[in-house]
């Protein structure tokens, strides 16, 4: 039995983190929609709203949020989940990290990278070309 979660809950995360993010908040049907199908035969789950935070600190205020409110949060990188995994079976906030798209460090000798959950193949190896490298 699916059940959604509960509209005031909601409504209190979305005030909550309206505040936090502003405009990188959307309840947009289409944006709600991408975000709700992955690359799977199962058909299309939305999430409620959709976060776009830019920091670590913004992910923590997002999920403390919604864990107070014990609203259901859904991860969203690519969008490419096989098995259903950005489907929003209860609705729930799904927190999008394609914007954190910093690295943090790079270490030629190590052959190692620390990189934000947004940041691309394409764009990890632009800046691994500078030392000879590249990540596949």
């Amino acid at each position: 039995m699916s059940t959604r979660t509960r509209p005031d809950a909601v409504e209190a995360v979305l005030a909550e983190l309206r505040r936090l993010l502003g405009d990188r908040l959307s309840t947009a049907t289409a944006v709600r929609a991408h975000h709700g199908r992955g690359e799977t035969y199962l058909p299309p789950q939305p999430p409620d709203a959709v976060a776009f935070p830019h920091s670590t600190d913004e992910v923590r205020a997002i999920v403390e949020t919604c864990a107070r409110w014990r609203v259901p949060m859904i991860p969203y990188g690519a969008g490419t989940s096989l098995e259903g995994h950005v489907a929003a079976p209860h609705g729930g906030v799904c927190i999008d990290l394609s914007q954190m798209t910093r690295i943090v460090r790079i270490s030629p000798e190590d052959m190692d990278a620390t990189v934000e959950a947004g940041v691309t193949h394409r764009h990890l190896n632009r800046h691994l070309q500078r030392y000879g490298l590249f990540f596949s």
